[in-house]
């Protein structure tokens, strides 16, 4: 009996490796959420429902479900072939006796090594060549001299804030092309009533049903969704 709580025992893993796993874990959303399609549809979608003017239509959790949905929809290819690339990585290596031995961290990176590549193809691709040389700059300056050598620009720890900067501009972007239509009718709306002497009445209140009439009458949500989607390669 005392044999198998020893071996029972000697099968766990350290609580080094248990404090690294929790912490994986618990920054899973956060890194699922900039290293994916998430960060510039949620972004877009917020500056849709400010450029309409109505604060609780759609709420959050409607746009984040809505980004979210998109975003699965977006990453589906690439978790696919992440999930290919783990199972070759699992054939092709050759498996420690123990996934407590000095050996398994060392299995386990190297699955992980070959699985993150789809994901690096697409943050690379998905980024603007101006902001992958910005941050190789960066780092080629910053760190030390051993390192030099070694870092190259489609390094992971390059593409993945260049790809991140390249969403946020890229979001923006969008942002300001759904927001130039808005901001004319707001203009317009308000020239008009000032100049019925109607100063009394809030130009929020005939605006409004006029963007969602625009917006109904393009279609602008099946024209947005598409557009974001598109966005992406």
């Amino acid at each position: 009996m005392l044999q198998s709580v020893d071996r029972s025992q000697s099968m766990r893993p350290s609580l080094i490796t248990q404090a690294v796993a929790l912490s994986l874990l618990s920054l899973s959303p956060f890194i699922i959420m900039i290293l994916s399609s998430f960060l510039k549809i949620v972004i877009v979608l917020g500056l849709l429902r400010s450029a309409l003017g109505v604060q609780q239509a759609p709420p959050n959790q409607i746009i984040n479900g809505v980004a979210f949905m998109l975003s699965l929809f977006i990453m589906y290819p690439v978790a696919i072939k992440m999930y290919d690339a783990s199972q070759d990585a699992i054939h092709r290596l050759q498996a420690p006796e123990s996934m407590t031995s000095p050996e398994a961290s060392s299995y386990v990176t190297e699955i992980a090594s070959y699985a993150r590549e789809p994901l690096r193809e697409f943050l690379k691709k998905n980024s603007s060549v101006k902001h992958q040389a910005l941050f190789y700059r960066i780092a080629y300056k910053g760190l030390p001299e051993e390192f030099k050598e070694k870092i190259k620009p489609d390094d992971f720890m390059i593409v993945m804030p260049a790809y991140i900067t390249s969403q946020l501009k890229d979001a923006f972007e969008i942002g300001v092309l759904i927001y130039i239509p808005f901001f004319v009718i707001d203009l317009v709306t308000s020239n008009i009533l000032l100049a019925m002497g109607m100063m009394m009445l809030s130009p929020v209140t005939i605006s409004m049903p006029l963007k969602l009439f625009l917006l109904v009458m393009l279609d602008g949500w099946t024209l947005l969704i598409e557009g974001l989607v598109s966005t992406f390669r």
